[in-house]
């Protein structure tokens, strides 16, 4: 009787301890996207580069987008990955070196909520990035880029992130500053 008045709290303990483990592990999500739309930047004269971005979230994971969901790679990785693509649809071939001008890109914020569109569930991903283009040391344009994405909750978390990236990218394309800087 004494032994299993002992056994028993443990296992409670135990058990309690596992938990918040399971409760906090956030889904695996894989990342396919593909930037879909024309870009129309004309023709540069610059050379240009698109270094690794940063990541200013705050996250303990940098493959985390929220909480409770994970990406397979770091957001910045595929943040700047959809830029890349962005101006490959444009023509403009990104150089490791030797670059006229870089863009400087961190991921500032991530988030995902729940919300009603026309009594539709929907799933709205908001990513932000703040960008810089630079020449010569010095920063001649910068914006922070707010992509958010809206999808119904039945086409899933990420055709939100591949909706916000889309709006992300296009918003950095359809500022007339920006192409006019290139």
């Amino acid at each position: 009787m004494i032994k299993t008045r002992k056994i028993i709290p443990g296992i409670v303990v135990s058990i309690l301890a596992l938990l918040p483990v399971v409760n906090w592990a956030a889904e695996e999500l894989n990342i396919d996207f593909t930037y879909e739309r024309n870009v129309n930047i004309g023709s540069i004269n610059s050379v240009l580069s698109l270094p690794a971005f940063g990541d200013e979230r705050g996250m303990s994971d940098a493959n985390l987008i929220t909480d409770d969901y994970r990406v397979q790679e770091p957001l910045a990785d595929i943040v700047r990955d959809a830029f890349a693509q962005g101006f490959a649809k444009g023509g403009v071939e990104l150089v490791d070196s030797g670059e006229d001008m870089q863009v400087v890109g961190t991921v500032t914020e991530s988030g995902m909520e729940i919300v009603d569109r026309g009594g539709v569930q929907s799933i709205q991903m908001t990513i932000r990035a703040h960008i810089q283009l630079q020449s010569g040391g010095r920063t001649v344009w910068e914006n922070t880029l707010f992509g958010r994405g809206t999808v119904p909750e039945s086409e899933g978390v990420v055709a939100a992130v591949n909706a916000s990236l889309e709006r992300l990218v296009r918003e950095l394309f359809n500022d007339d500053y920006f192409i006019i800087e290139l």
